[in-house]
């Protein structure tokens, strides 16, 4: 998953938070406006949920 994500955002930081939770930390704005705006996300036919921790 990382290495496909960092073929569409410039900048980015994927960690694992546990069983089926990831953190995704987006440092410009507009790719996290563009992650958001542009939902539902599918990975592997799998459904991303996405919430801004702010």
């Amino acid at each position: 998953m990382k290495s496909t994500m960092a073929n569409l955002f410039v900048e980015f930081v994927f960690e694992i938070w546990g069983k089926k939770r990831f953190l995704f930390q987006f440092f410009h704005y507009m790719d996290l406006e563009r992650v958001l705006k542009g939902s539902p996300w599918t990975f592997n036919n799998h459904l991303l949920i996405l919430y801004n921790l702010r």
